[in-house]
């Protein structure tokens, strides 16, 4: 599903709604399926986010254990976890 995506955290953290609201979001096809990272060791749903045109290269981190928490009219959050230089961190 092409989809223009916004991320809420960095590093863990809440991005100010500012940041957020000011951000230029960035385009690109949201693929979620199941899948068993090497990092975890088990089986977890992993959204990941690519270019349209090129599946190959991601746009932004993979997002494991992703969730749908929030969705509406306009749009969606999922929440979970991405890791980044081998550092696990809360993203949404």
């Amino acid at each position: 599903m092409i989809v223009l995506a916004t991320p809420m955290r960095e590093r863990g953290w809440a991005r100010a709604q500012r940041d957020i609201q000011t951000s230029a979001p960035v385009q690109g096809d949201l693929i979620v399926a199941q899948s068993k990272p090497a990092i975890f060791g088990r089986y977890s749903n992993v959204a990941s986010f690519h270019r349209a045109s090129n599946n190959e290269a991601l746009l932004l981190p993979a997002l494991h254990d992703a969730v749908l928490t929030a969705m509406g009219t306009n749009g969606f959050v999922l929440t979970g976890v991405e890791v980044v230089e081998g550092l696990a961190y809360a993203q949404s």
